[in-house]
């Protein structure tokens, strides 16, 4: 291409700037010191009337001459902006396919670095928690990076992703060793045991030692609070008086006796009993075997 030739004068204006400037100043004398009254307001209207027109007066005039003097700079923008979109025209389809080989060479990186993360994540025994956290960076696909500095950052990041694994594994051992012992203590005054799976969510949900240790003797005194057996009132059962036999009477008459004096002599009792549902079972059981007579008025369930 042709080097490009410019011949160039830098823009002079001229104008009397001193001469206006002089004869401005002394025009402006005769308007200092004006104070506005009602009896000036129309005259102070007029003389603010003539100052704004003599003022966009000037900045018309200032931006006439501007225009005319950036009309060869617009001209020039015009014909670069030409001459670079005739080279942008040819240079797009050259781009395009340099794009499409060097897209292809970063994706091989990216399956290489996949490659080397996998063979980390190996080595390292690193869990899928872990694991998920070794990626491939987007430096990574530069074309200018080495091979070499990739696999050395994934094996560096891969090693402090192990410690990390390491350190979480004896934090869990460690509460669970804490956890079960607390365990074994809380089950020894109570039936209803409990076990050591109902509290490993917790360890998932991030939660302190001291929290789980609460929640376990919380659950720990709820369960004692419930098996402690309850209060029954006592059921007092009077038995039924006999008068003294006549032993001078005929056998077969103080039996007869006997029998008459019980059938006419009984006594009952009116009482409310409370218990689990197998004692009241046993209670019915007891009265039909004994002979009792008794039917039930109400029945149901403790509030």
């Amino acid at each position: 291409m042709k080097e490009i030739q410019i011949n160039k004068e830098l823009p002079v204006i001229k104008m009397n700037f001193e001469e206006v400037k002089g004869s401005l100043q002394e025009t402006m004398k005769k308007f200092e010191g004006i104070i506005v009254t009602e009896e000036s307001l129309k005259d102070c209207k007029a003389t603010q009337k003539d100052l704004a027109g003599l003022r966009n007066k000037i900045d018309t005039y200032r931006k006439d001459v501007k225009r005319e003097m950036l009309t060869p700079i617009d001209i020039f923008e015009y014909q670069c902006k030409e001459l670079i979109g005739l080279i942008a025209d040819v240079e797009k389809p050259i781009k395009e396919g340099i794009k499409v080989f060097d897209d292809k060479r970063r994706e091989e990186k990216r399956q290489k670095a996949l490659e080397l993360i996998k063979e980390s994540i190996t080595k390292h025994n690193l869990n899928k928690e872990y694991a998920s956290k070794l990626t491939v960076k987007n430096e990574y696909l530069n074309l200018s990076k080495s091979l070499k500095s990739v696999r050395e950052d994934i094996e560096s990041r891969a090693l402090l992703l192990e410690r990390e694994q390491e350190d979480e594994k004896q934090r869990k051992e460690m509460l669970r060793v804490s956890i079960e012992n607390a365990i074994s203590v809380a089950n020894e005054g109570i039936n209803t045991k409990l076990k050591f799976e109902n509290f490993t969510k917790y360890i998932e949900f991030g939660w302190s030692l001291d929290r789980i240790l609460k929640e376990i003797n919380d659950k720990a005194t709820m369960i004692k609070e419930a098996e402690k057996p309850k209060k029954q009132p006592k059921v007092e059962v009077k038995e039924p008086v006999q008068p003294p036999l006549d032993i001078s009477k005929p056998l077969e008459n103080a039996k007869k006796e006997v029998e008459e004096e019980i059938r006419q002599d009984k006594f009952f009792v009116d009482v409310y009993v409370e218990h689990n549902f197998e004692m009241i079972q046993a209670l019915s059981k007891f009265l039909k075997d004994n002979g009792y007579n008794y039917e039930v008025h109400k029945k149901g369930k403790v509030k």
